[in-house]
């Protein structure tokens, strides 16, 4: 799963994998990176290679985008094991998120 931040916008892609989590945006947006995810109400960029993305708006989302029979369970999956590695805020609200560029 990932978040793209271009020029149209910001969206959640592949909501059915499960097995990682980036946010992908393109190098001439990085300096608008962090506004883009507040007005998005998906979450804040740290200036550095992590976000910090709302874990129920990032499930909205990819709900809303149609997911395959048993992706409730994967997610959960993917949120326990962010909270294992740390990645996972106190109260459970937010996830980290390493940003990456787009692919070409």
């Amino acid at each position: 799963m990932y978040v793209a931040v271009t020029a149209a916008g910001v969206r959640v892609g592949a909501a059915d994998d499960c097995t990682s989590l980036e946010v992908r945006a393109a190098p001439d947006l990085r300096s608008s990176l962090d506004d883009a995810l507040r007005q998005a109400r998906l979450g804040q960029w740290d200036g550095g290679d992590e976000a910090d993305l709302q874990v129920a708006e990032l499930r909205r989302r990819a709900v809303a985008g149609g997911v395959p029979a048993g992706w409730a369970r994967r997610w959960d999956d993917m949120i326990g094991y962010a909270g294992r590695r740390g990645w996972l805020s106190a109260d459970g609200t937010t996830v980290r998120a390493h940003v990456t560029g787009m692919p070409d």
